[in-house]
């Protein structure tokens, strides 16, 4: 079983009494992890799943049904609550079940949308939680788990000179991942073949199970047809004016439907940094996809692939720290960019660029990169074996060797 980095982050004794609600793709393994956690801790028999009948039969017999399975003690039970957002109302069954038993019992709480996006679910569970976000399996996760530094008193520099300081190489690691994805089942299965089929089914259970269960969206084929789209355009600022002409919907419609993508966590978009940046880009977000297999060019699949590497990273910080790290993109309206930018509390910290070979930091980078005040930078490639300065806080590095 690969360790996840999130396990140590999300289960710390420092979060007190808070439930844990683990959200992310589907199949991303949140049940193998909630499951883990009450098996090391010897409660297997609490895991409930709410899409089964009989789960939700034993609910209606009685509110606190999962302590007949294990009954208080002087040791304080571990419980997971599967899917239980799709039940009508989840919020208020949520907040009586904890608001009756906390002080005997930790509850996990998992599901594969996001836990707000139902907006009449009932009372608030503000106070009640902390949220933790499990994305598919990243390159750090394969070669040396829970090997995630947080850079909160570091500068950006000193987190590059951490990482290309280790004795690592990760490079069948990282084909690996570019050719399977970050997915557990194919990922480990490593069958061209099954991870095709894989996908295609993915779709249609995400689709069909969860957006048509938890909103009213009618017509899916639409939702289809909008995400087949997106691996053409990934590493593009996209249009929601052009994709609607396209698909000949509205553009309000459009916007409603990424969302609901990234609702579900199909897709996410980085949006574009502004300030600092004249004659920036103001609007225009990038969409990128947690299956970076359907992205056909390889050195679009890479920026795919280390776009969802960066906002996996990015959010096991915040969520071990509580910190305000989020992801950007750099592009001015002469169409010259960086592919992304990482800010603490609103300020631009690290530059990141893609490519496919190991190639010269481009003139164009540099510029960028004064504008924001000399930031580092670093240009990662798939090529093996490189890692060098070439400027003044500007570095190349390998992938396999940076992000592991």
């Amino acid at each position: 079983m690969i360790e996840r980095a999130l396990y140590n982050i999300a289960f710390s004794e420092e979060w007190g009494r808070q439930m844990r609600f683990i959200t992310g793709p589907r199949q991303s393994g949140k049940t193998t992890f909630a499951k883990l956690k009450l098996k090391r801790e010897n409660f297997k028999e609490s895991y409930y799943l709410w899409d089964l009948r009989r789960v939700r039969e034993k609910y209606k017999d009685n509110e606190l049904f999962f302590t007949a399975d294990n009954p208080p003690s002087v040791r304080k039970s571990w419980v997971c609550f599967d899917e239980i957002h799709k039940m009508p109302k989840w919020k208020n069954i949520l907040k009586g079940i904890y608001d009756s038993s906390f002080e005997n019992y930790n509850f996990i709480i998992t599901g594969s949308a996001k836990f707000d996006i139902s907006k009449r679910a009932g009372d608030s569970l503000a106070g009640r939680y902390f949220t933790f976000h499990l994305f598919p399996l990243c390159l750090n996760e394969l070669v040396k788990a829970g090997d995630f530094s947080m850079p909160v008193s570091v500068t950006a520099e000193d987190f590059i000179k951490q990482r290309i300081s280790r004795d690592v190489n990760a490079q069948e690691e990282l084909k690996l991942l570019l050719e399977y994805s970050g997915f557990p089942e194919p990922f480990t299965m490593q069958s061209k073949r099954f991870q095709t089929k894989w996908s295609q089914d993915y779709l249609d259970a995400v689709v069909k199970e969860d957006i048509g269960a938890l909103t009213r969206i009618i017509d899916k084929e639409y939702l289809y047809d909008l995400y087949k789209l997106l691996p053409e355009m990934t590493g593009s600022p996209i249009s929601e004016s052009s994709l609607a002409s396209h698909l000949e919907i509205s553009p309000p419609t459009i916007k409603n439907y990424l969302k609901r993508l990234e609702d579900f966590y199909l897709a996410f978009r980085v949006h574009p940094y502004s300030k600092n940046i004249k004659r920036s880009l103001l609007k225009a977000s990038k969409c990128y996809l947690y299956d970076w297999t359907l992205v056909k060019d390889m050195g679009k699949r890479f920026e795919n692939y280390t776009a969802v590497e960066l906002k996996t990273r990015i959010n096991l910080w915040n969520d071990a720290t509580g910190s305000a790290f989020s992801l950007f993109y750099i592009r001015n309206k002469e169409k010259q960019e960086v592919d992304f930018l990482i800010t603490q509390d609103e300020k631009p910290w690290l530059l990141v660029e893609t490519k496919s070979s190991d190639t010269p930091i481009a003139k164009h980078c540099f510029d960028l990169q004064k504008m924001l005040g000399g930031i580092p930078l670093v240009q990662l490639c798939m090529e093996d074996n490189i890692c060098m300065l070439q400027n003044k806080n500007s570095y190349r590095v390998s992938a396999s060797r940076f992000l592991a």
